[in-house]
């Protein structure tokens, strides 16, 4: 119950912060931080073109420091919108789009709001499916 009612001052935070989240330039990022319908947040990280002759000599270690710099202006940015206490960075999906932009996702930390869409959308119908082939059986 704790969960659901943290799930909803999540929510009603991220609402109230909207405009905010919208037009932060976190570390020079033009896209701001922006939510979806899941109320996941997610923002792209620009590696300037300066950088681009360090990516190429060092990879993804250089790129993976980057970001994890990133996150951390990130947390202290919603550390005082008061977000950070109810998100975790969703590693998985965490994704270079090309050489010089990786998009970051933070996710609500104690209920997997995605795995719970899916169920929803995919369980209920297909077991309303299965209940009427048994009753059609019967």
């Amino acid at each position: 119950m704790k969960r659901i009612r943290y799930l909803f001052r999540y929510i009603k935070l991220l609402k109230q912060n909207k405009e905010i989240l919208l037009n932060t330039r976190v570390n020079d990022n033009p896209s701001g931080i922006r939510y979806d319908w899941l109320y996941r947040l997610y923002t792209v990280v620009n590696l300037p073109q300066e950088d681009e002759q360090n990516v190429k000599r060092y990879g993804w270690k250089y790129v993976d420091e980057m970001v994890k710099s990133h996150i951390v202006k990130i947390n202290e940015f919603l550390f005082g919108l008061g977000i950070l206490e109810y998100v975790e960075v969703d590693t998985k999906s965490i994704v270079q789009l090309d050489e010089t932009n990786v998009k970051i996702v933070l996710r609500f930390k104690w209920i997997n709001l995605k795995l719970m869409v899916r169920l929803i959308v995919y369980g209920i119908p297909t077991l309303l499916l299965l209940a009427s082939l048994i009753l059609i059986m019967i």
